[in-house]
């Protein structure tokens, strides 16, 4: 039988208490370990959607007796900044009181792991990779996190350090499927691309400021180093779609490919399932043009994700209501052939505001140093 923990977090303020809501299902310590969770960018909405289906058909599953590795879901990975709305708004994916994102800065133990791994690592891959998950889990364990937000955080993490498949399940703004990963699990995690139906793949191993799935998989890249055989984990962030693709069909289908994957992936036992092939664009993420507003106005697009996109075509103008006389809209121009991954919702643009990304294959050359946009 699957088992829930509630587990509770710090009260921030008198009156309040907030906790989070782990299912378990197979059993403890069975390999591969899969850990997913959803919502660390609270308003990203589809992606709890898909965890929760996911627990559902998990539990039924359960019953069957065809979980045979240990799965752990957390369906609300972020109840602090599900609490956040104001102004009859959402707010999830900055700190209401810091302002810092929720998805940058998780704890960082490599350092610590590559330290005491030095020395003990030999030619057995197994007993490595046992070894770097046990000092993982102690230098998380040594942390003393205070407050609801870093309780929360360090718990996430510790759930996470050990699984051999973590996923991260998120959403863009206006998108389609995409996911980042570890560009040494591509072309590996093409099954899980096809199984999505992903437009895009990015790899991403240091893109800036740690991401929950590159801080999970950096003790392991610090251990491995050495070059000492090791199990690095395959930490995937999912986006599904956009934040307002919260349709049951999707949710459905969703839900459908990850249990197919885990089912492929020796988590759930069955028939292994037929794998649609991945006919996206993969590419380093500093093949990911992130384009910008340079003035302010009217957003108006002339290109929806999924599109083929060629560099200098015009993915949108720029309508300013005030100028009546001469060019009245100021178009944004691609500098990256693929596809467009995402758009703004919200169409008011001004200077510096992010309005849309397009996925290619070829890295830009303004495009280095830290590649994460806030």
């Amino acid at each position: 039988m699957p088992t829930f923990d509630f587990l509770p977090l710090p009260t921030h303020t008198p009156g309040t208490v907030r906790h989070l809501h782990v299912c378990r299902y197979g059993k403890a310590g069975a390999r591969p370990k899969v850990y997913v969770q959803a919502g660390v960018h609270a308003d990203e909405l589809p992606a709890n959607l898909a965890a929760h289906g996911l627990a559902l058909t998990l539990g039924a599953l359960e019953e069957e007796g065809r979980i045979t590795g240990e799965i752990v879901v957390t369906p609300v990975a972020n109840p602090v900044g599900l609490s956040q709305v104001i102004l009859n708004d959402l707010q999830g994916r900055y700190h209401a009181g810091h302002g810092g994102n929720f998805n940058r800065g998780w704890p960082d133990v490599s350092a610590i792991v590559a330290e005491r791994a030095a020395g003990r690592l030999g030619a057995d891959r197994k007993a490595n990779t046992e070894l770097v998950r046990a000092l993982t889990r102690d230098a998380l364990d040594e942390q003393t996190p205070r407050g609801d937000y870093e309780v929360m955080r360090h718990t996430l993490a510790r759930l996470a350090c050990d699984a051999d498949i973590m996923l991260d399940l998120h959403t863009d703004a206006d998108a389609v499927m995409h996911l980042y990963l570890d560009p040494d699990d591509w072309p590996a995690a093409a099954d899980l691309a096809g199984l999505l139906d992903a437009i895009a793949v990015i790899f991403a191993r240091n893109s800036g400021d740690r991401p929950f799935d590159e801080a999970i998989r950096q003790p392991y890249l610090a251990a491995a180093a050495t070059g000492a055989p090791l199990a690095v984990p395959m930490s995937v962030t999912v986006e599904l779609r956009g934040e307002e693709d919260t349709g049951a069909k999707l949710t459905q289908r969703d839900v459908a490919a990850l249990i197919a994957f885990l089912t492929l992936r020796g988590a759930i036992a069955g028939a292994a399932p037929t794998v649609p092939p991945f006919s996206g664009v993969a590419g380093p993420y500093e093949a990911t043009d992130v384009l910008k507003a340079p003035v302010a106005g009217i957003l108006v697009f002339e290109k929806q994700p999924g599109d083929a996109v060629a560099a200098g075509d015009v993915v949108a103008r720029i309508v300013d209501p005030y100028v009546l006389r001469g060019a009245t809209s100021t178009p944004i121009v691609a500098r990256q052939s693929g596809r467009m991954l995402s758009r703004a919702l919200g169409k008011l643009a001004w200077p510096g505001r992010q309005i849309a990304k397009v996925h290619g294959q070829t890295p830009l050359p303004h495009r280095t140093g830290a590649l994460l946009y806030d």
